[in-house]
């Protein structure tokens, strides 16, 4: 739970940042500014709480809609198809954090991208049963699990 309430801090924090980029893009190559002098005040002072309200809330569920789980059905060993399978990790520019003998970590090699993702760009294979279980970003889960799902196809086609 602590964990949870790490994530919405930063996403709090990220989106706020964001919304003060956006604004200032907006005030600063706006040709018509009006009485404005700073580019806070293009949300009334009456809307403050809500838009510091709409970031709490998006904040608090995008935990829950932005990471998954996912199980891929092998229908064989990992063991088997291991080194196929961490490839298809690797090859999108991962790399291996730990592997504690029932579950590896892969994390960006991009500390840009690193960032972006406000260091929340685990991916968690758990391979101490079949099926086994990829946690991360949504985007991500499934890209993999796609991919791992087609590589063990093609193997199984191949023998």
């Amino acid at each position: 739970m602590l964990h949870y309430f790490i994530r919405v801090f930063k996403y709090v924090v990220y989106y706020t940042i964001f919304l003060g980029l956006l604004l200032a893009l907006v005030f600063y190559t706006s040709s018509d500014r009006g009485e404005l002098q700073y580019f806070w005040e293009l949300i009334p002072a009456s809307n403050y709480w809500q838009v510091a309200l709409f970031l709490v809330v998006f904040s608090a569920v995008y935990p829950f809609i932005g990471f998954v789980k996912r199980n891929v059905y092998l229908n064989r060993s990992f063991q088997a198809d291991k080194e196929l399978l961490i490839e298809c990790i690797l090859r999108a520019n991962y790399q291996l954090a730990s592997d504690d003998g029932a579950t590896m970590s892969f994390r960006q090699k991009s500390i840009f991208i690193r960032i972006i993702r406000l260091f929340e760009d685990t991916i968690t294979l758990n391979y101490s049963d079949n099926p086994i279980v990829l946690d991360g970003m949504r985007r991500d889960v499934y890209r993999f699990a796609r991919n791992m799902e087609y590589v063990v196809r093609q193997r199984s086609r191949e023998e």
